[in-house]
């Protein structure tokens, strides 16, 4: 089931978008617009991927703020630091993408609960949103210290928010719902009551509730009541945030991370000479065994086939899985993806309710191993299982190891 963001939250997250760039000029196109004109000024761009319109939503002195931000923090960043990290970035981005080949063949990656070729659909979005950031105009002070919000957002932004849709358009969703990009061409904006600088504006997002938003004109811009009311605020807290930013606080931190990036560009430079496929993923593979080990849990408790694995039409609404209702099933073997499938399908036979069962293999060592929830009884749950003879049952641990037929 596809999860789309509320097109309510929407307003709050491109409104905070600006807080990543700096210094802009002032734009002149959400000027003279009403309060519901407004609102769907910034929609329709952010639809047609063109974030500048976020931009221009904010009032001149709102940009100021954000400007003298971006200065400031430029200003008091150690350079070594600060573009060490995104040179690094930039080396991770060119491996990810150069050798996408190698790394999808990972064995560790091979094993997850994910389709080889369901990775591969999310792998270059995903890449290029890091090479976006990495690249852009964040990634060194010098580019900082004279940053132009509006051209990082009509550039880098419009970027990030092309990929952005990439992944969401890839991610299942129920029958007749809407895609994200429909949601936002077929949002409706009202006004409700007007009266100077206020108004009420109400906001109709399909599979949505309606709901009424307070707006308020600020030097000539209609822009959310809450945003108004908080922007003084979060923007002082900012800077006291800064002001504690002392040069000693940022040489205590040198040290530790030039350490730490020189590590990291130790191993990225094992893996751009690799030689081979074997060589490459012989320095990739201790790397990935956390990721590996805490995925096929995670996907688990997020309870949908975002990635749509090899159980996702069984994967049931986005609830936490239950530890009292996992039961899992040991195969003292390394089974393939393609010898999974059968055995999974055998699950799916065995409980109640296909619609509503997480399934999720995974491989440790010479071990296979599948959680599956809900399952009450285990026990009585054993003696379902068709594909094997359960040699051991622990209902104390909610543990079956099975084995197989021959």
């Amino acid at each position: 089931m596809k999860k789309l963001i509320p097109l309510f939250a929407l307003l709050f997250i491109v409104g905070t978008l600006p807080l990543l760039s700096g210094c802009g000029k002032p734009a002149e196109t959400a000027q003279n617009l009403g309060p519901d004109e407004s609102i769907l000024a910034m929609l329709n761009g952010v639809n047609n991927q063109e974030m500048e319109a976020v931009w221009n939503f904010l009032p001149a002195s709102y940009q100021q703020d954000v400007n003298s931000i971006a200065h400031d923090f430029a200003s008091k960043m150690d350079p070594e630091m600060y573009n060490g990290t995104f040179e690094t970035g930039q080396r991770l981005a060119k491996i990810l993408k150069d050798k996408k080949e190698y790394i999808l063949k990972n064995q560790m990656l091979q094993n997850l609960p994910v389709p080889p070729e369901k990775v591969s659909e999310f792998w270059d979005p995903t890449t290029n949103i890091i090479s976006a950031l990495v690249n852009s105009d964040l990634s060194s002070l010098d580019k900082l210290k004279s940053f132009d919000g509006g051209k990082f957002l009509s550039t880098t932004g419009n970027q990030l928010a092309k990929n952005l849709v990439a992944i969401s358009d890839l991610i299942p969703q129920k029958d007749e719902e809407a895609s994200f990009s429909e949601k936002l061409k077929q949002t409706k904006v009202t006004v409700v009551t007007s009266a100077g600088d206020t108004a009420t504006i109400k906001i109709e997002a399909p599979g949505e509730e309606p709901k009424e938003e307070q707006m308020v004109k600020v030097e000539g811009k209609w822009i959310p009541k809450n945003l108004a009311d908080n922007w003084q605020s979060k923007m002082d807290d900012v800077r006291k945030q800064l002001a504690e930013l002392t040069p000693e606080k940022v040489t205590a931190q040198k040290e530790q991370t030039l350490a730490g990036l020189k590590q990291v560009n130790e191993t990225l430079a094992k893996l751009e000479s690799a030689k081979s496929e074997e060589e490459f993923n012989n320095t990739l593979s201790p790397i990935i065994a956390p990721v590996a080990m805490f995925a096929p849990m995670l996907m688990m408790q997020l309870g949908q086939p975002m990635m749509g694995g090899p159980a996702s039409p069984t994967l049931g609404e986005n609830k936490p899985a239950d530890p009292n209702e996992i039961v899992t099933i040991v195969i003292e073997q390394k089974l393939t993806s393609t010898e999974q499938d059968p055995i999974i399908e055998q699950i799916l036979l065995s409980v109640d309710d296909s619609d509503q069962v997480n399934i999720v293999p995974m491989a440790e060592g010479e071990t296979t191993i599948f959680k599956i929830s809900p399952v009450a009884d285990v026990e009585a749950f054993a003696k379902k299982i068709k594909f094997g003879k359960p040699a051991k049952v622990d209902a104390k641990k909610r543990s079956i190891t099975v084995e197989l037929d021959k």
